[in-house]
């Protein structure tokens, strides 16, 4: 035998490995990040342990722990997909229909309607990130159950891998 018939097949299963510890696949269980994700979308997504510094960021679509609050039907902790609207230290207005302030509005997230009467303003503590679903209308997240803590974050999705025809990065 070769050297090279056994180098190639060790390399491959040393990078295979390599990303196996550093990435995930997850699949979209709900409609609340549309059109963003959409449901059954499967999702690359980089763990937590191999990000640095500035993460969890601003408009970032992070993975996180969760421990059912809010939800009803379910119990036990779960992981749930949703884009960070502020972290610790920002102040941010919530109401129906209303983001959080600073956060980019396109067309792809809902346009601010409602009274101001209806807002209210929340500080996000120091280690806990405001966490918000692209599909304000139908999304369970800080709006509903609060802050959370940074450390409940176990990954970034990176790229939608599946369906073939809806493969690309994150944004």
């Amino acid at each position: 035998m070769h050297t090279a018939e056994l180098v190639y097949p060790a390399a491959l299963a040393l990078v295979l490995a390599a990303m196996a510890s550093l990435t995930r696949f997850v699949r979209v269980a709900s409609e609340s990040m549309a059109p963003t994700l959409l449901v059954d979308d499967r999702l690359l997504v980089i763990r937590r342990s191999v990000l640095t510094r500035r993460f969890p960021a601003r408009g970032q679509i992070v993975l996180f722990r969760s421990d059912g609050k809010g939800r009803p039907g379910r119990s036990g902790r779960h992981e749930v997909i949703k884009r960070v609207s502020a972290t610790g230290g920002d102040s941010v207005l919530v109401g129906d229909g209303f983001p959080a302030e600073g956060m980019a509005e396109n067309a792809s997230r809902p346009r601010r309607q409602g009274r101001l009467a209806d807002l209210k303003r929340v500080e996000v503590p120091a280690g806990g990130i405001f966490v918000l679903g692209d599909n304000r209308r139908v999304s369970r997240d800080s709006r509903e159950y609060g802050s959370i803590d940074a450390r409940q974050v176990t990954g970034r999705a990176l790229l939608v891998v599946w369906p073939p025809r809806r493969v690309r990065v994150v944004r």
